[in-house]
């Protein structure tokens, strides 16, 4: 079990036991993004911390380069107020393009400090790539046909019922089931107690009794949209070891 598997492992046995400390971000902006942004999060002194946040949304309106911008914006989550949060609240609606994800990550960031500090009690705040919604992480997971052709009007029938079937029982919501080639790309948002490598194995024994036509290997993210072209090298990488 490397360290990621063991991350989840920990926070699916937090989820289970304690579920009222857990809170799911809903941002589905991109890994790398996060991670600049948590990142800069760290090296913010507590003299910034300590600005008036008038003092920042001027400097905010007057900065020029992105990374000031990027800096600002991380010291106003930071400072976690009312009136910072109000401020961001505020900002997304009309900020540009370039920062809008920045502004997003520190309206988010601000609301977990602002409700740790209110609710005093602390929680576990867990984000990824693609996002979630309430106790739900939101997956994409890729089954593979057996054979490189299209899949026929009867398999995606069984693929649609099946998937449907076990993600409901299993307390999960299909988003989109949809085809490229001969890959079925599955969106879906699954509880953070649940495990999704085993939740889509079942989907795949299950569809297999109606004629053996998906792999076994299994393809899940929770981190980025994959396409055709990504999945066709992780899928040849599988067959060739």
């Amino acid at each position: 079990m490397d360290k990621h598997e063991k991350m989840l492992s920990k926070m699916r046995e937090i989820a289970l036991n304690n579920p009222e400390k857990i809170r799911i971000v809903e941002t589905n902006v991109n890994a790398e993004v996060q991670l600049e942004f948590y990142e800069l999060m760290q090296r913010i002194g507590e003299n910034e911390i300590s600005t008036e946040v008038d003092s920042l949304i001027h400097k905010l309106a007057n900065a020029s380069g992105l990374e000031d911008k990027k800096r600002i914006l991380v010291t106003l989550a930071c400072i976690g107020t009312v009136e910072a949060f109000r401020f961001l609240e505020n900002y997304l609606s009309y900020c540009d393009d370039e920062i809008k994800k920045w502004v997003l990550l520190a309206y988010q960031q601000c609301q977990m400090f602002l409700e740790s500090s209110l609710l005093d009690e602390s929680k576990i705040y867990i984000a990824s790539g693609l996002g979630g919604k309430e106790h739900r992480l939101r997956y994409i997971f890729v089954l593979a046909g057996t054979n490189k052709s299209d899949f026929t009007d009867f398999h995606k029938k069984v693929l649609e019922n099946e998937t449907e079937y076990y993600l409901n029982k299993q307390d999960s919501i299909k988003e989109k089931l949809e085809y490229s080639g001969n890959y079925a790309i599955c969106t879906a948002l699954v509880p953070l107690s649940e495990d999704i490598v085993a939740l889509v194995q079942k989907i795949i024994d299950e569809v297999n009794q109606y004629g053996n036509f998906i792999s076994n290997s299994i393809f899940v993210t929770n981190e980025k949209i994959v396409g055709k072209e990504y999945l066709d090298k992780i899928f040849e990488s599988n067959e060739n070891r």
